[in-house]
């Protein structure tokens, strides 16, 4: 945060309900929210976010568009009323963020801001030293229309995150996008079989189709208030990868939902007298859709024929991309799934919040201009751009350009933790342990562990004569309780400490120390109390 040139500030814990109400948000699914009243009977919110204070804040103090930009974050608990609390700190009512607000005076200045904020975001969690995806993302609730999102393979995750072999297309399931291949063979035999379509005008039954129900898919939802029923139509098989191979599908849920909002995918709706009394959507996928034109009647699995206009229907890829399909933006690339944790999520919100809370600031605004940046939005093609117009004025004043960008704390604890402990213990990374080593002396040479430590803890000039690094001090701590020694040996392990240097035998005889680094081999190896430092502080460099 310091390096973007930010500043700390501390909002309420509380929110106001009128304010999320004035920029939309409380007209959404409000299940996750605590919602309480005061004794006078105004409404608050328990936040789980802050974007609407963060906003009228900056909007009634900032007085001119020199005043920008702007950037400022917190550190802060939140709240979410989680239907299923699991995993610890992973996924709980309460927890930890980091929250960093960004506003600019023009769409150029906060995309340019976004991109800082990347750059920072994956220095941070290359300090760490973790395996980390950064993924394209769908901006949910928060809104916007570029995010990325900042993941941790793990088999405890709940996302699930596609790469590709080839080049650096990554992307979260719920906007990833595979390779469009072409029809199974069995679906080609299945159209050539298919009456001359000039015999038939502009229909073009899928009567076929359904003499064999192996050929395509009918899944059946509900909405959430129960007046209409989607109906998906996709095909059971599709080609895979470049063996041509084929796979049999299961429906992209994600992309389900976003085609209707409104949508409840777990109430799947199987009595037929529910589906035939209720209003109907439906849903295409795109093969099929290739296979059919114009208006057809489709065969639904009841023997029942429905006329269905397909110029009125969405057409979009609804099957779940599976390991080994091919890579939308490359030719050779195949697409793998990641089971991970998100740890991070940087939105680009342009004006969402700052028009409707009419957040602006006056003053004579710099020169107007447009900036293309390719868009992760599905209903825009790999290949087209997006233009995001420069800032919009209304009497002389300009709308808020913002950004908020959010790392979980608690849930970046729990996850690291779960990724790198073993048998003996956790096994922090150097900037997230307590100590970076631990000195644990043997009974009787408790003064001599004092030496060690004060060499640890003092800076040094380098060990390398062709290297100008001054060697920094090491963050260490001695174990002196009174405990014997094979009882600290085995705490130390269990908190996790990257690196012990242990006093025993080989000092006792030689004056060495033996240091021990579990996450590098593990390592055992004695070194005198001279290259001491410098020894550790390779270790330490490379966790």
């Amino acid at each position: 945060m310091t390096a973007l040139g930010a500043s700390k500030v501390s909002l309420s814990t509380f929110s106001s309900e009128s304010l999320w109400q004035r920029s939309g948000r409380l007209s959404g699914d409000r299940s996750e929210l605590f919602q309480l009243e005061d004794r006078k009977g105004t409404k608050f919110l328990l936040s789980p976010t802050h974007e609407e204070e963060i906003t009228t804040l900056v909007g009634s103090t900032v007085r001119s568009y020199r005043d920008l930009p702007l950037r400022l974050y917190q550190i802060t608990r939140k709240y979410r009323d989680e239907p299923r609390p699991r995993q610890g700190l992973l996924r709980a009512r309460e927890f930890l963020m980091k929250d960093l607000y960004t506003f600019d005076h023009s769409s150029n200045d906060a995309l340019q801001t976004y991109y800082e904020v990347r750059g920072a975001y994956s220095a941070f969690f290359d300090e760490l030293k973790v395996p980390y995806l950064t993924a394209e993302a769908d901006s949910g609730s928060i809104g916007g229309d570029l995010s990325h999102e900042y993941h941790l393979p793990s088999p405890k995750g709940e996302d699930r995150i596609l790469s590709c072999s080839s080049c650096d297309y990554v992307a979260n399931e719920e906007v990833a996008r595979s390779r469009r291949e072409p029809f199974s063979k069995d679906l080609h035999d299945v159209r050539k079989q298919t009456p001359d379509q000039s015999s038939v005008g502009k229909t073009l039954s899928l009567e076929l189709l359904a003499q064999s129900h192996a050929w395509y898919t009918i899944t059946y939802r509900v909405s959430k208030d129960g007046d209409t029923i989607y109906i998906a139509i996709y095909p059971s098989v599709v080609i895979h990868g470049h063996e041509g191979k084929e796979r049999a599908t299961k429906l992209n849920f994600d992309v389900l939902k976003s085609t209707f909002a409104d949508i409840d995918t777990a109430a799947e709706v199987l009595d037929e007298k529910d589906r035939s009394q209720k209003k109907k959507k439906y849903v295409l996928d795109y093969r099929i859709s290739e296979m059919v034109k114009g208006s057809c009647n489709v065969f639904i699995p009841t023997q029942t024929e429905i006329d269905v206009d397909f110029d009125d229907i969405p057409v979009v890829d609804l099957v779940r991309i599976e390991d080994g399909d091919g890579c939308p933006n490359c030719e050779t690339g195949t697409l793998k799934a990641h089971t991970s944790i998100e740890l991070g999520h940087t939105f680009h919100l342009g004006t969402k919040y700052s028009k409707p809370l009419n957040a602006k600031v006056p003053g004579d605004s710099p020169a107007t201009g447009t900036v293309k940046y390719i868009t992760t939005k599905s209903s825009i093609s790999q290949d087209e751009t997006k233009v995001i117009s420069a800032e919009e004025e209304t009497d002389n004043k300009i709308f808020l350009e913002m950004g908020c960008h959010g790392i979980g704390v608690s849930r970046l604890i729990a996850a690291v933790a779960d990724a790198f402990v073993d048998g003996k213990g956790l096994n922090w990374p150097r900037v997230m342990a307590p100590f970076e080593a631990v000195v644990i002396p043997a009974p009787g040479l408790e003064d001599d562990a004092k030496i060690v430590l004060d060499t640890l803890s003092q800076e040094a000039a380098p060990t390398d004569i062709t290297s100008t690094r001054q060697l920094p001090a090491i963050d260490a701590i001695l174990d002196d309780r009174p405990k014997d020694m094979a009882w600290k040996l085995k705490d130390a392990d269990l908190i996790g400490y990257p690196i012990l240097v242990v006093l025993g035998r080989a000092w006792r005889k030689e004056k060495k120390c033996e240091v021990q680094c579990r996450r590098l081999g593990p390592l055992r190896q004695n070194v005198p109390l001279q290259e001491l430092r410098g020894f550790v502080d390779s270790l330490l460099m490379k966790l």
